[in-house]
This record gives C-alpha cells, sequence and structure tokens, in this order.
C-alpha cells in the first residue's frame, strides 16, 4: 500500500455537495483510503445519529465541505463541532467561492475546490496533507474490521495509478517509499520517509510564502556559475551535515560562517508529491561532490537510507562516508511551489511568536496552521544560544535562552533590546559583552499599556513579540 491507510469522514450538504462528496469518495478509495458517507452506508431501520457519531468517532480525518447548503445546514455544523471536540483532524474543502466559513472552523486553512477545472490539483494538495498528517501516527495496519463503519463493501480495485504530472515510473517509487515508512529499523525515525526538509532563515521566509514558491535564489542568494546554485535542494532528513555550521549565534568573537541563520526556518515537503515531479533529480550525496543525480526510480532504489537516515554514533573510519550520504538530496530546477508544503517549524515558543510578529497578518492568517514549535521530534540542533521562552509581563519581560552545549558560546555577545510602548514612548538596553549564562529580565514601567519588544544579538533579530493587556480589553 503506497500510503498508510486512513478512515475518512466527509461532512457535506446534500443539496449542492453530493457530486463533489461522490467524486472525492471514489478517488481517496482508490488511492487506499476507506470513506464514510451518509449516503448508502446506513441501512434501513439504523439510528441515523447514531451512526454518524459511530463514524465520527472512528475517522482519522474528517473533510468538512464548505458550501452554502452546508453553512444553513445544522447536522453539518453538528458534526463538524463533533470532529472538533472529539480531537480529529479536521480539514475544510470550499465548494464555492461565495460559500460562508462556519464560526467552528474559521482559524482552519481551506483547500480550494471551488473550480471545477481545478480538481485535479487540488485533489493532490488533499493528499498531500492527509500523508503529512499520517506521518506522526503509528505506523500500523490501520485496515477496517468488519464491524466498523468504514468496513469495505465492495471489491473495487484500489490501485494508486499514476496522474499525468508525475513520473512515468512512479508506481515503482512508491514500492521503494512504502519499503521505507514501514522499516522497523527506523523506529523513532518513522516519520522521515513522509517529508523531505528544507532550512530557510525567517527573514527570508516572509517573501517565500508571499511568493507561493522557494527558489533558488531564495536558497542560495545570488546565483553563481556553481550549476547547483540553480537548483532548489531539499534533504531526505532533517540536521544535514553543514546544519551545525550555520545555525545559530556566535560570540562576537567568533568565526561567522557565509550562511549562518540566526533563526532557522525548517519547511516540511511531501517527500512523495515533490519525488514524483518528472523535473526532480536525486543526488545520492552533495551533488557538487558527486557530480551525480538521475531521476528514475531504479537509482532511488540504490540509495543507501541505512546510511542516509543514520542518527547515532559512527566511528571514525565511518565518518567520511555517512556524512556524506546524510546529504542526499532531491533537486528541482529554478523553483518550486508551496503545494506540497507540511509544517513550517521552529526551535522554540518564542521564536514562533518571532515569526508572527514578523509576517503581515494577511500572511500569517494563510498560514498559520502549517507553523509550528513543537519539540516531540528533533529538526535542529540545539547547541547554541537563541531564545527559548518569552514572558511578557506589564512590569517587566522575562526570557529564557537555550544554553549551549559548550561554555564559549556563551559569549560574549553584543545584546540589545527595545520596548516601543503604544504612548509611543520608548525604552532601550544594551550591554556590549553579555555573558548569556542565565534568564534576562528588562524591567518596564509596569503602567499595564502594551508594547512590542524586540531583542538583538550582535545585530540580528533573536526575538520580536507583543504584550497585549487582555484584562483591560475585556
Amino acid at each position: 500500500m503506497p500510503r498508510a491507510t486512513l478512515n475518512i469522514f466527509i461532512s457535506y450538504g446534500r443539496a449542492d455537495g453530493r457530486e463533489l462528496a461522490l467524486r472525492l469518495r471514489d478517488d481517496l478509495q482508490r488511492i487506499g483510503h476507506n470513506v464514510w458517507l451518509d449516503l448508502d452506508e446506513i441501512p434501513g431501520g439504523a439510528d441515523w445519529s447514531q451512526r454518524i457519531e459511530d463514524a465520527i468517532e472512528h475517522c482519522d480525518v474528517t473533510l468538512a465541505l464548505m458550501s452554502r447548503a452546508s453553512f444553513d445546514s445544522q447536522w453539518c455544523r453538528a458534526e463538524q463541532l463533533r470532529a472538533l471536540r472529539k480531537g480529529k483532524r479536521v480539514i475544510p474543502l470550499r465548494l464555492q467561492a461565495t460559500a460562508e466559513i462556519p464560526l467552528a472552523l474559521e482559524h482552519l486553512n481551506y483547500l480550494d475546490f471551488s473550480e471545477a477545472a481545478r480538481y485535479d490539483a487540488m485533489l493532490r494538495d488533499l493528499l498531500s496533507d492527509l500523508s503529512a498528517g499520517s506521518a506522526f501516527a503509528p505506523q500500523v495496519d490501520s485496515a477496517a474490521t468488519s464491524d466498523s463503519p468504514f468496513a469495505t463493501r465492495s471489491g473495487r480495485d484500489r490501485s494508486p495509478g499514476r496522474t499525468a504530472d508525475e513520473k512515468r515510473d512512479a508506481a515503482a517509487f512508491r514500492r521503494v517509499l512504502h519499503d521505507l515508512r514501514t522499516d522497523p529499523r527506523l523506529g523513532a525515525r518513522s516519520w522521515w520517509p513522509y517529508f523531505l526538509f528544507l532550512y530557510v532563515d525567517i527573514h527570508t521566509l516572509g517573501g517565500v510564502l508571499a511568493a507561493d514558491q522557494m527558489t533558488a535564489r531564495d536558497q542560495h542568494g545570488p546565483t553563481s556559475g556553481d550549476r547547483w546554485a540553480h537548483f532548489v535542494r531539499l534533504h531526505f532528513r532533517p540536521r544535514p551535515p553543514q546544519r551545525y555550521h550555520t545555525e545559530g549565534f556566535r560570540p562576537v568573537d567568533g568565526a561567522q560562517p557565509a550562511q549562518a541563520e540566526s533563526i532557522p526556518v525548517c519547511l516540511l515537503f511531501d517527500l512523495e508529491a515533490l519525488l514524483l515531479n518528472p523535473e526532480a533529480r536525486i543526488s545520492a550525496g552533495d551533488p557538487a561532490r558527486t557530480g551525480k543525480t538521475a531521476r528514475t526510480a531504479a537509482f532511488f532504489k540504490q540509495l543507501p537510507f541505512d546510511q542516509i537516515y543514520h542518527d547515532g554514533w559512527f566511528s571514525a573510519d565511518e565518518r567520511d562516508e555517512i556524512l556524506a550520504y546524510r546529504d542526499a538530496q532531491v533537486l528541482l530546477p529554478d523553483a518550486t511551489g508551496l503545494e506540497a508544503l507540511q509544517f513550517i517549524w521552529l526551535r522554540s515558543p518564542a521564536e514562533y511568536e518571532t515569526l508572527r510578529e514578523l509576517l503581515p497578518a494577511e500572511l500569517w492568517q494563510r498560514w498559520r496552521d502549517k507553523v509550528t514549535a513543537r519539540a516531540d521530534h528533533s529538526v535542529f540542533y540545539h547547541h547554541r544560544i537563541y531564545v527559548q521562552q518569552a514572558d511578557l509581563h506589564a512590569e517587566h519581560a522575562r526570557l529564557r535562552f537555550n544554553q549551549p552545549q559548550r561554555d564559549y558560546d556563551c559569549g560574549p555577545f553584543w545584546l540589545q533590546a527595545r520596548a516601543d510602548l503604544d504612548d509611543g514612548s520608548s525604552l532601550s538596553w544594551s550591554h556590549e559583552d553579555a555573558q548569556i549564562t542565565d534568564d534576562l529580565q528588562l524591567e518596564l514601567p509596569g503602567n499595564a499599556q502594551p508594547y512590542n519588544l524586540q531583542v538583538t544579538l550582535n545585530g540580528a533579530l533573536a526575538y520580536a513579540g507583543r504584550y497585549e493587556n487582555t484584562w483591560a480589553l475585556r
């Protein structure tokens, strides 16, 4: 099976959502998922509401088809609310450009299925979102049992097939991916084969999100004569070797790498979607060193994933080989759209707040559901100073820093902070020789008015956030 099987509940308004609901059901079942509709699954005499409740209870994902009819339907609203209350993943699909969005779904990004001509492209986006969600679930056989509301009732062919915008050997790629994703040796890394990883600086990210694409220039700066600088290059694994040297703040007397990223952001893309792009090339390491890339499933199958995904101790004589393979990549010429983007990952809650302050409100609203600072999976090196937590109050602002592994990375830093109060006044702090070994507390007037706080290390942004007197706003 090319993808983890999901139980999917489709909530829709019968008056104007039936046609799309049926089409989605058939396509999702063809891919291999179990899909439930209140169309023909309920036997005569069964309690209608109880069967719907059972279906939502057993589903992994609820697709909420947002249309004029579903907005007016109390049943659709009840299904959406129950799915949210049960902690189910809800993906809204907008059927008409003029359809209102229910209040309960306002905070969620939706997929736009309002143009029939774009159905195939939007289905691909939906499949990408579904695979991302399943990457963090336990990898078990989730075939429905006979007494489940998702039990298969037909013998239809559920093979994945191939779409026109995929490589000719897409099926062979999927077989390799399936073997990777079910390899018990990966253990806690079992989610890695669902994604490609790309790192950018937080200041670059705003332009990428606004443009809806990642370009080679965004990643590498002005392109040079190096042919590989004209490709967007994504890694098969988090924390590729060069990240160790480019990530984080260094003391003022330390050497700064050319592409240092004070606040790095990791973009996680759907591996399958990008890998099957006909233009995608594969490298068994840094292509500037290997000098070789390929597009075929045969080449992909031969990659030494035991070394690419290696994440533990290695001996001195293994070092060069393992580090070289950890640099394995997928390359796309010039630019790639963000349709396959699954997560925008920050190192800490403080850097999450910083991104929220940097992005225009419209961009934040559009992308916020993909932004995370979760700490249960390691996608960064955490060996240098950065702001881990910021607690802003009327009387003071307290910053907690990630403490580096080595004492000499604690400083000295040129630390500056500035609080701009809503009454037009401001406060500033500066320390040209700061050793950061503990929390930093900045004293404020305590008059309970809102303020914006910005902190820099060596002139580079380390934190930006805003304090709001929420009690006064009530």
